[in-house]
């Protein structure tokens, strides 16, 4: 994983100071442009944050308190931290009335990187024999499962992972006027997409300074640019298929839904 700053434990006492002078000093501050990359696990964010904090002015911050099987929960003491910084910071984080207070309340510029989720379901499921003992926020699989036969595995991922996948989305399309951007659209024209995200957040830059920073973090290797094939998720077995086609029925209001549709495409090809 990248290096991002605040990655120390809070001292209590520090902590408190904090707040105190955000408090204090956070309503006579200019405002500093706050970039919340709420995203997909395996959606290519992290190059995107990382891209996005080479850029000049800013800063990438974590605004957790920690990683692993933990969900990824906005600490207020770290947004009060960072909150006179100009920063990018980049989450699995779901959408929430609390989380939508705290947007507001620290001026965060929320932007959502989704995937077609049977890609997503085949590529968890790759990362998953690669890296068995690794954790996340979306299901806790155990080692051995990682010598399931496909189909097995398939159908594991489906229904544990998928739930918190499309948690995660119908909460950001329920947000109201949050960007959220398709993994393709994105890896097809990552300058493009960058280039919106700042000027949504009001610090708009030019091409040839985002396209320095891209070929920056590609040349020095500090995040890989995983661009995934499309598509890969018509390999998932019939029963995961209709396991994951029933969750997405659920969602009546949803059927014509941009990301549905396609993940119902994928499945039927």
């Amino acid at each position: 994983m990248p290096r991002v700053q605040g990655f120390k434990p809070f001292h209590r006492l520090r902590a408190a100071g904090h707040l105190a002078r955000d408090a204090v000093f956070s309503p006579i501050t200019l405002r500093k442009p706050h970039i919340l990359i709420a995203c997909m696990p395996k959606s290519a964010s992290t190059f995107l944050a990382t891209t996005i904090a080479s850029l000049k002015g800013f800063r990438r911050y974590r605004l957790i308190p920690d990683y692993g099987a933990r969900e990824q929960e906005l600490c207020e003491i770290r947004l009060s931290r960072y909150n006179r910084k100009t920063y990018i910071a980049q989450h699995h984080l779901r959408h929430s009335a609390w989380t939508q207070k705290l947007i507001e309340q620290y001026r965060l510029t929320p932007v959502v990187i989704v995937r077609d989720l049977a890609d997503t379901a085949i590529s968890l499921r790759d990362h998953f024999r690669r890296e068995p003992h690794g954790q996340g926020p979306t299901a806790r699989l155990l080692p051995h499962h990682a010598d399931l036969p496909d189909e097995q595995l398939d159908e594991a991922i489906v229904g544990l992972a998928m739930p918190w996948y499309i948690n995660f989305y119908v909460g950001w399309r329920l947000a109201g006027e949050v960007p959220i951007y398709d993994y393709e659209q994105y890896t097809n024209n990552p300058a493009g997409v960058i280039g919106e995200i700042l000027e949504h957040a009001g610090c708009a830059m030019t091409q040839e300074q985002i396209n320095a920073s891209l070929n920056s973090v590609n040349k020095e290797k500090v995040a890989q640019f995983n661009v995934g094939v499309s598509g890969r998720g018509s390999q998932l077995s019939d029963p995961a298929k209709q396991a994951l086609q029933n969750m997405l029925d659920i969602y009546d209001d949803f059927r014509d839904d941009p990301l549905f549709a396609k993940t119902r495409q994928t499945m039927m090809a």
